[in-house]
């Protein structure tokens, strides 16, 4: 069974001070938090690191961690660069390596019938934590979506069921997905914190969807039937005479799941003029509303 060792992860000496010791976490930290970092296995390096600092920070517990690795070392061991490595001694009837496994990883992760080949020690298995974006689509009607995971035992692909109404900030919890435990231990469960891609028509608010829809000062004025689109398809929309700018009109069962509606909001959008007759016929309008003043109608 390999065993991790926390300074090399963290870069450090075994006899680097505790400010050491949290400068090093600190800069990997960084280099690999997922939320920043392009490196292709950013997830996998930050669990790493943080364990390792979690580890190593407690002065009690890196003081176990010490007395494990040098015992460890003093058994044999395959090479600093592949991890230690315990061998198939029976380290049954060695009580001192029971106590110490014991201390860090707790009597839950070993088994006191000794340790023999990797049959006898246990560790749980890690959650892992990932963020999963997906588009107001999929949020809508569900799915199925195939992930690549880095893991520390290597790439892993799994599928995902997306049900349909779920909402930004959600967290599906999918058992046995994470990190595998060792020995007979069950493998860690997989986090994915749901978030929604941005849309190139619609926003979103709770349930609802908005969208922001252009319209000209003719169609709010005199009332009009728009086609609009929707998370599924698109439908007729009538717009009430003497609409003005900023109107919210709303399509039930329109929103995410049929939960929701959708909200639409009209945004005036005045023609260009290009032309005499076309800046004649805006004179025109003025003149006819020449006792229409925008300025006192917004201060009623």
């Amino acid at each position: 069974m390999d065993f991790t060792d926390y300074y090399e992860i963290l870069g450090v000496e075994p006899t680097a001070t505790q400010e050491e010791i949290k400068r090093a976490f600190k800069k990997l930290a960084r280099k690999y938090h997922p939320d920043v970092s392009n490196e292709a296995d950013a997830q996998a390096q930050f669990q790493a690191v943080s364990e390792a600092y979690e580890m190593l920070k407690d002065e009690t517990k890196r003081a176990e961690y010490d007395e494990l690795r040098a015992y460890v070392r003093s058994q044999g061991q395959r090479g600093a660069n592949q991890g230690f490595r315990f061998d198939s001694r029976d380290f049954s009837g060695d009580t001192r390596f029971e106590d110490i496994l014991g201390s860090i990883f707790g009597r839950q992760g070993f088994d006191r019938g000794g340790f023999s080949g990797t049959q006898g020690f246990r560790q749980p298995g890690r959650d892992l934590h990932y963020k999963l974006q997906i588009s107001l689509e999929e949020a809508h009607k569900g799915g199925d979506r195939q992930l690549r995971l880095q893991t520390r035992q290597g790439e892993k692909t799994i599928s995902v069921k997306i049900p349909a109404g779920i909402s930004s900030g959600k967290e599906l919890r999918l058992r046995g997905q994470g990190e595998a435990g060792m020995g007979s231990a069950e493998a860690g469960d997989l986090y994915l914190q749901i978030e929604f891609l941005p849309h190139a028509q619609f926003e979103v608010d709770g349930n609802d969807i908005i969208l922001v829809l252009p319209v000209s000062p003719w169609e709010a004025a005199l009332g009009s039937s728009i086609e609009v689109p929707t998370l599924t398809n698109r439908v007729k929309l009538r717009i009430p005479s003497n609409s003005q700018n900023g109107t919210r009109l709303r399509l039930k069962g329109k929103g995410l799941a049929g939960a929701g509606d959708q909200i639409v909001v009209l945004k005036l959008i005045n023609p260009k003029l290009s032309t005499d007759a076309e800046r004649a016929a805006f004179e025109a309008l003025a003149a006819r509303f020449s006792r229409f003043n925008p300025r006192l109608r917004a201060q009623e």
